[in-house]
């Protein structure tokens, strides 16, 4: 008999099985014991995303289901791909299972299993970026065509597995070596590109020793391994590169469609360095007429530039998720990124910082002139002066006030000067004036709440309640203040 545990779990797998018509009459029996044959067609049937009942057990890692399935059914039955284009034997290898007997249970018995992927992607595609070393062994074992197989961007696994630096590097070159002269179509980068652009010396190091050859190959721009390793690779890598491998040594003068040499990449990025310059020509000059040393004391926009966009390019089709090249963290480019995004922030903190004094300071005059409790109008001596001015809280109104205007217009005439020029390259001073305005507009808000607190309570002294309420209101902001600087402090 079957097993009712295999029913059970086909039906979790794929339960609109339940909903599929029987292809036999009600009057024919099912001798389940005959075998599964005529059964196992039902088995073959898609869901509503396409998959079949393998699909679903490899998507959701049921080996012992996929062992039943690859086993009991038809060993030529080919499983094609579902909505997302991927088969079986592909979702298998891409999901980088630590345990590839799936991919082996998949490959050894179902010997038409279709290996597509997703734009033009192979189940060794996916085994390379999930580097899994014993599946794509495996793959090549059964499946060695599949090595040379290039995606719709031009792309083998010997590709894939150079940009994301993994391990499986050795096993796609032992199985064809031809691979490594491959050029993508975007760019016409080779692995041997892709793996010095990312910094990974290993996959480099590997692919020169199995493909001593490729190592002249160029890009679309001209650019060779020795462009890219400048860029990818950290100070110690390059100098272990440069002094162990005479081939990547020889390209050191090579020129760019530009007039670039890999000197001028590193001196656009790392003039620091410490590298041995005399394995090359310091005074080479590019087609701008601008050379190594020139770009070391002087900078080179256009280059960086150049570089900068390729750290973000993706590609057309989003082939390259991380760049083309890795920009190392302290790059002088980098640092240059950081200083004009910290010079756009410092230039639209001054602008928020202006508009609050500048507000404080309008509704400062303006409240000095419209006191509470109006101007004596009879005639005489006291005409035109304030009706509340003996009282007490009207004097801390007028007091603050002006307190208040003052110091916001002290932030003011500080914001006007850091506009200029020269108190601009002095980072230093730039930094200490700003810090003081602040300070400044801080006090200036907290006597603008006690001015108000004051000629309220000077207007409203009749009805004490109501006068004691708005103060306790007012005063909320000092708390407000404390808490918030308590939390700033905090986080220090």
């Amino acid at each position: 008999m079957v097993s009712t545990e295999f029913v059970t779990k086909i039906l979790e797998m794929c339960p609109s099985l339940l909903l599929q018509v029987n292809a036999k009459t009600e009057e024919e029996e099912i001798d389940l014991e005959s075998g599964l044959k005529p059964e196992w067609e039902t088995l073959q049937m898609t869901n509503y995303e396409n998959n079949t009942a393998l699909h679903e057990a490899v998507r959701h890692k049921r080996f012992h289901v996929v062992k039943i399935l690859t086993e009991k059914g038809d060993p030529d039955f080919h499983y094609s791909a579902h909505n997302l284009g991927e088969t079986p034997l592909y979702l298998a290898a891409a999901r980088g299972y630590k345990d590839d007997s799936m991919v082996i249970q998949i490959l050894e018995r179902c010997t038409s299993a279709a290996h597509e992927g997703p734009n033009g992607k192979t189940a060794l595609h996916a085994a390379a970026i999930a580097c899994s070393s014993s599946t794509v062994e495996k793959i090549i074992e059964k499946k060695k065509s599949l090595i040379k197989v290039t995606d719709q961007h031009g792309w083998t696994p010997l590709h894939y597995a150079a940009y994301y630096g993994n391990d499986v590097v050795e096993l796609l070159l032992k199985g064809d070596r031809s691979t490594a002269y491959i050029g993508d179509k975007d760019r016409r980068m080779t692995p041997l590109h892709m793996a010095a652009g990312r910094g990974n010396l290993k996959a480099m190091k590997t692919i020169i020793s199995n493909c001593p050859e490729c190592y002249e190959l160029e890009d679309n721009r001209g650019w060779n391994v020795l462009h890219f390793a400048m860029l990818g690779l950290d100070e110690e890598d390059l100098k272990h590169l440069l002094r162990e491998s005479s081939l990547i040594r020889s390209l050191i003068n090579k020129k760019d469609a530009k007039g670039n040499t890999p000197l001028h990449i590193l001196a656009a990025t790392h003039p620091n360095y410490y590298i041995d310059y005399s394995w090359g020509d310091m005074e080479a000059v590019n087609n701008q007429n601008v050379s190594v040393l020139d770009i070391i004391i002087y900078g080179y926009s256009e280059l960086e530039k150049e570089i900068q966009e390729l750290s973000k390019d993706v590609g057309k089709g989003n082939q390259y998720p991380k760049g083309v090249i890795r920009l190392r963290k302290g790059t002088k480019i980098e640092d240059r990124q950081k200083e004009y995004l910290s010079a756009e922030d410092e230039k639209e903190t001054r602008a928020s910082h202006l508009v609050v004094a500048t507000l404080i300071a309008t509704v400062t005059f303006a409240a000095a002139f419209t006191f509470p409790g109006g101007y004596n109008s009879e005639k005489g001596p006291n005409q035109g002066t304030a009706i509340l001015y003996r009282n007490p809280a009207f004097q801390a109104f007028i007091i603050t006030d002006t307190i208040a205007m003052t110091l916001s217009l002290s932030a003011v005439f500080i914001h006007l000067f850091l506009s200029t020029k020269k108190i601009q390259k002095s980072e230093d001073l730039s930094i200490q004036l700003l810090g003081i305005a602040l300070i400044i507009t801080m006090f200036s808000m907290g006597a603008m709440v006690i001015a108000f607190i004051a000629g309220t309570y000077a207007v409203l002294a009749p009805s004490l309640g109501l006068a004691i309420t708005t103060c306790f209101i007012g005063f909320i902001f000092f708390l407000l203040v404390f808490c918030v600087l308590r939390l700033i402090l905090k986080s220090e």
